[in-house]
Formats: structure tokens, sequence, C-alpha cells
């Protein structure tokens, strides 16, 4: 009877047999699922009515102590400004709160983040762009500030005035095929336009650049020539990014890069260059100054650069490519459109320099374009619109250090399918096919590995809905280690109900990689549209009043793991999920570290109560 025993406690039956292989496979998923928890403390915290009609100005960190201030800018004067700051600790328990009152200097002194010039203010400048026959041409602009004490951020609107002739140097010989940077807290645009030797210069155009400074006297001053030997023309223009997100570039202007690339094609002849691929890459300080100048060989006669970022010493560059007839097609003719804006005024600013499509407006707009003070430049936006939509063959990434690429890799589309990964409870991959998508940032992990974000899209009813989010990681050597992709489902917050014309997948999300304390393990944060807020604005006049309704997205966080060793990659859950009320993501603010920490900060829809999460890196 014992050996029975024993053998029935040792030998499994056929049945068990068939069973315990699943078993095994089931442990292992939850495991891996038990792995890819984030270790998340959250607490929630009533503020005051006054706090919830200021707003939120900054967080600060003091790691000594391990503590932070939430800093609540409240209504003020001209002379000091009142303050709520609730004080926590790292468990996230509130240790104090102190009201007070500041001087708007002191202020200014302590704070990086504290912007207040005034409730009101008015501010002059010149909006550089091309006419009709790509000539340099020059508008002033008025430009007023409304402070708003909700946000903390200042409502800009912008009136374009007359066109405007220099008063020195003579801008009809500059052809502006773009390249422009607005210098607001200098009160100057810097260009960069082709220098004509005589009229119809087409080549001399294209071989000769001249960056110049213009003020809002329309003072040109002619900083630095940009000389080649062959026709090139600017495909990037735009201001360095950097890893202080939370300064503005009007406030804190960063660096100036440019990238040229050579042209081709009807009239260029003997100035087209023999190789397509010879770029140019150009950084400039916000005086106009070249700070770095060098060639370097594409892996793609198409690179649209997307971004330039500054990391530990270094910029990246990124951006998708097209190499089809690399040996013999220009990228003028690859894409046969503008690559860089030609005017420095934004939509919204062009919108009204040619305002009006009826009435007075429609005569105004068109006395506008009859004397020549319309702006016909193209923005960037514009011509995103176009080049998102296009079939892309690569994806180019690359290092800059002390004035050379380090790396300068563009892996296939083709390779990009081959390496890509998906959740653990997603069943299908999302395919990344070139075409029809956005990029949208990039982070970087302390092993050195680079992230790049984006998001594919489809058209619908003349908007945009973003569905697939990628993550693509390349190595500190640049070569794509792995192509990570989740579906989104934003129409379940659509925004409907309140009758919104955005609705939450027609905006892009954002993400960005942090990394664990041991290495092993990458938490993805996803910054996603969850719901659309409706506002309305009453404007007082003599006779009528006038509402004016907006409409903004409600974002919230997203976070996922990834297991480094085993490229696994967890399934998504949102911040505040635990709470019965809705949270959202403050508008200004909302993330910093503490110690081995990563703090988040979202508030009810109506102010009214707060929510600090805490994430666990040090796991």
């Amino acid at each position: 009877m014992s050996n029975l025993n024993h053998q029935n406690k040792q030998t499994p039956t056929t049945k068990n047999l068939k069973i315990l292989p699943i078993l095994a496979v089931i442990l292992m998923l939850c495991a891996a699922q038990a792995r890819a928890q984030l270790p998340v403390l959250e607490k929630s915290y009533d503020i005051s009515r006054k706090a919830k009609n200021g707003f939120l100005g900054g967080i600060e960190v003091d790691q000594a102590k391990g503590t932070f201030d939430m800093i609540y800018v409240l209504r003020s004067g001209d002379r000091k400004i009142k303050r709520e700051i609730y004080t926590f600790d790292k468990e996230l328990n509130l240790i104090n709160t102190v009201k007070d009152e500041e001087e708007i200097e002191k202020m200014h002194n302590k704070y990086k983040w504290f912007n207040f010039k005034g409730d009101t203010r008015v501010t002059h400048s010149l909006t550089a762009s091309a006419n009709l026959t790509q000539k340099l041409v020059f508008r002033k602009k008025e430009i007023t500030w409304k402070y708003l004490w909700l946000t903390g951020s200042y409502h800009k609107s912008v009136k374009q005035l007359e066109k405007v002739k220099p008063t020195s140097d003579n801008s009809e010989a500059y052809v502006f095929r773009g390249g422009a940077y607005e210098v607001k807290s200098d009160s100057i645009v810097l260009i960069v336009a082709g220098k004509q030797a005589k009229k119809n210069d087409l080549a001399g155009s294209m071989t000769h650049y001249q960056v110049l400074s213009c003020d809002n006297d329309v003072n040109i001053k002619t900083l630095a020539p940009i000389d080649f030997q062959y026709a090139n023309a600017p495909i990037y223009s735009a201001p360095l990014e950097d890893d202080n997100s939370e300064l503005d570039n009007d406030d804190s202007p960063r660096d100036w890069i440019l990238v040229f690339a050579p042209q081709g094609g009807s009239g260029l002849g003997d100035v087209s260059d023999p190789k397509t691929t010879d770029y140019t890459y150009i950084r400039l300080n916000t005086h106009g100054e070249i700070l770095e100048r060098f060639n370097f060989e594409s892996p793609s006669n198409g690179w649209r650069v997307l971004g330039a970022y500054e990391h530990e010493g270094s910029v990246f560059m990124y951006g998708s490519a097209n190499n089809k007839d690399a040996g013999s097609k220009y990228i003028n003719q690859v894409y046969k459109t503008t690559m860089v804006p030609t005017t420095s005024a934004d939509d919204k600013e062009q919108e009204e320099s040619s305002a009006g499509s009826s009435g007075f407006g429609a005569i105004k707009s068109g006395i506008s374009m009859i004397g020549g003070s319309a702006d016909f430049g193209v923005t960037q936006s514009k011509i995103d619109l176009v080049l998102d939509e296009l079939k892309y063959t690569n994806f180019q990434i690359g290092k800059i250090t002390n004035g050379k690429f380090d790396f300068l890799s563009s892996p296939s589309v083709d390779e990009f399918d081959q390496k890509k990964e998906k959740p653990a409870g997603q069943k299908k991959f999302v395919e990344f096919d070139g075409k029809s998508f956005v990029i949208n940032g990039i982070s970087f992990s302390h092993s050195g590995d680079i992230f790049v974000n984006g998001q594919d899209f489809k058209k619908a009813k003349g908007r945009r809905s973003y569905k697939g989010v990628y993550m693509f990681q390349f190595s500190n050597t640049g070569e794509l280690k792995r192509n990570y992709g989740v579906f989104l489902d934003q129409s379940k917050t659509s925004g409907f109900f309140s009758s919104s014309p955005l609705t939450s997948d027609n905006i892009a999300s954002k993400s960005f990689m942090q990394e664990s304390g041991d290495g092993k393990n990458l938490y993805w944060m996803m910054r996603m549209a969850k719901s659309i807020h409706k506002e309305s604005h009453t404007t007082f006049g003599g006779y009528s009043n006038t509402i004016t309704t907006t409409w903004s997205p409600l974002y919230s966080i997203e976070y996922g793991s990834i297991d480094i060793l085993n490229n696994h990659l967890s399934d998504f859950n949102t911040l505040g999920e635990s709470e019965k009320k809705k949270f959202y993501l403050y508008p200004n603010i909302n993330g910093t570290l503490i110690s081995n920490y990563s703090l988040f900060f979202s508030e009810t829809e109506k102010g009214d109560k707060i929510l600090i999460s805490r994430v666990d890196l040090s796991k």
C-alpha cells in the first residue's frame, strides 16, 4: 500500500502530462506579467479654491531632504505674487502648506519657469517670407500678449501689418528658399538667403548664401557667407531641441540648425553636384554666427530630417528617408516640394495676414494681395501635410560630436519589420510600412540606447485618426535593435457628447523611456489624449457680446515596461486608474524626478483635486 501511495504521488497520469506544459506556460506568462507591473504609488489631495483658480507654476525638488514643493501661483498684482506651496515627502505625504507673497523680481531670479511680464503687453517684430517670385520680403507685425492666470501662459494674438522695405542693403538681390529664425527675446529675425550677382541669377543664388539679421527698423546686417561649389538648398531649418523642455524657446532661444542638400534638374547644368548625397550641416548661435559646418555623405539621397536634439554634448538628428535612384536623383527631384518653411510666421499668423472670406474681410484681403502685403510663404505644417503621407524606404539617425558624425545609419523599412515586437496581450503586430506616420520625439537610456517615438495614422473625413504607436530602439552606435508597436483605441473618449469638433484619436500621442535602476527594465511612458475639454469665453462689446469656444485635449499617462534581456513588452495601464475620479495631466508641468522615483502630477477636469503618481525606477 505504501508503495502504491508513493507511486501515485510521484508518477503523473497521461492526463496530467498533457496539463503540465499548459500550466508551465501559464505560470511563465503570469511571471512575465508580474515582472511587467510597475511599482506605482498614488495619492490624491484636495487643494484650496484659490489654488484651483491659479496655476501650478513649478515643481521644486530638494534631493537632500527628499521632499518636493508644488508651487501654485494665484491671481496677483504687478508688484508681488501670491503663492500657495504644498510640500510632500517621497512617500507622497503632505507635510506642510505655506501661503505667502513674493516680489516679482525675486520670483524671476528664483524660478526659471516664472514668465510673468505684466497682464498685457504689446510687442512689435518682423516676419520674413518669400513672395510669389521667391524674393525675400518683410512685413511688420504687432503682437498682443495677455496673461492667463488659469494656465500661467500668455495668449498671443498677432496682427500682420504692412510690407516694409529695408533701410539698408538690397533685399531684392536675395532669393529666399526657406530658413528663418525669429529670435523673439532680441526682436530680430535671422534669415539664410541666396545671393544673386545679377538679375535671374539662379546658379548664383544656389551656390552663394548669406546669413542676414534684420531688426524691427528693417536694418539688415550681413553676418556670414555660406558658399558652395555646387547648387544647394536648405532641407532642414529649426531651433535645436534639448533636455530643458520646460523652458520656452521664446524666453531661452537655442542654437539654429540648418542642413543643406545638393540640387539638380532643369536649369542647373554644370552647377549640379556629381554626388546626390553630399549634404552639409551648419550650426549657428542666436546672433547668426556659424559655430559648426561640415560636409557628410548621407546614406540616402532623400533624407527628410525631422529633428535635431542635443543630449549630453552631442546632437542627434533623425528622420525618414527615401533611397530610390540614389545615384541619379537629387532630393528636390525625389520630393518635388519645398522642404523648409518659406515664412517665419506660423499658420495662425499667416491666416491673419490674408484674413477674410467674405464682406469687408474679402475686400481687405484683396487689397492686401494687390499691395503685396499678403504672406505667400509656406509654413512647416503645410509642408508636413504633404510629406507625412508619402511612402519612405528607410529611417535615418545620426549622432554628431565635435563637428562630425560619430555614426549615421539608415536601416530599411524591411529591417523594421524583421525586428518588430508587441505587448504580451496584443494579438497583432503594428505594421510599419514606411507610409502615413509622424515622428513625435526622442529619448535616451543610461546605457546609451536611443528611442525614437512615432505613430501611424489614417485619413478620415479630412482628419487624421492616430492608431499604432511605435518605439524604435537603436544602440549607441545607431544599430536598430527593436521596433516596438502598440495599438491605441482613443475613440472611446472621442468627445462626441460635448459636440467637440475634435476627437481624442485626432491627437497624436508622445512617448519617452525611463530606465530601471538595475538596468533590467525600461519603462515606457505614453502621454495620450483621453478626453476633450470645452471652454467658452465671453467678450463684452458695445452693442453685442462675442462668445468664443475652445476645445483642448486632456492627457493621461499610459505606462508599460520592457524586459531588456528577453525583449518582453508588457501590456499598458493608466496612471490614476485606481482612483474613482478621472485625473488628467497638468498642461504646463506634469513630471519630475526625486531620488529613484519618477513623479507625475494630474488634476480633475474641474481642478478641485490633485493626484500624485510615483513610479519606482529602482526596480
